[in-house]
């Protein structure tokens, strides 16, 4: 029982300090939002499409912020959770009843279970190949990024990255007022 209540606060810090972490480029988004409402409720067309455009490049950078996290912790699940839970299952003899008195080994779930690591192993370098590609990204952009996309040991703050403001062209296309 007492392990289950460590999974669950555990849970709750990590789905906290996301909250925390994206709090700031929320707010930004709100405040934009709301900037763009009364740029609206004015009618002043220059007002409107400069409040447009901050209210895109916030969206943009929120939706961006919110893939880079969920990217991050898809690695991070694969490799704490998945992975060794699948070699932790092919470890033990998989065993199926053969006839009254015995059990033989179940090739047949042990197969599944070895293409399911299989498959495990290639998203995780998958993963792990589009980690790379968006922090060097980010590097070219002038941002700072610790560590590697994610170690195997999982240091504190290995998916950690600062970057000064960007600019964001617009993807949700042109508005029309």
């Amino acid at each position: 029982m007492a392990g289950r209540v460590m999974r669950r606060s555990a849970a709750l810090r990590a789905e906290l300090a996301l909250v925390e972490d994206l709090e700031p480029i929320e707010d930004a988004h709100l405040q934009a939002k709301q900037a763009y409402e009364g740029a609206r409720a004015s009618g002043d067309p220059e007002a409107i499409r400069a409040a447009k455009q901050v209210k895109v490049e916030t969206a943009n950078r929120l939706n961006e912020t919110r893939e880079w996290l969920r990217r991050e912790a898809e690695i991070v699940k694969l490799q704490t959770v998945t992975i060794p839970k699948l070699e932790g299952i092919l470890a033990k003899p998989m065993l199926v009843k053969h006839g009254d008195n015995g059990a033989v080994e179940d090739r047949e779930a042990r197969a599944q279970v070895e293409a399911a690591l299989k498959l495990a192993r290639k998203e995780l370098e998958e993963a792990n190949a589009t980690a790379v590609v968006v922090r060097r990204e980010l590097e070219a952009l002038g941002a700072f990024v610790v560590g590697d996309p994610v170690p195997p040991d999982l240091p504190p703050g290995s998916a950690d990255v600062t970057a000064p403001s960007l600019t964001v062209k617009p993807q949700t296309g042109k508005a029309v007022i």
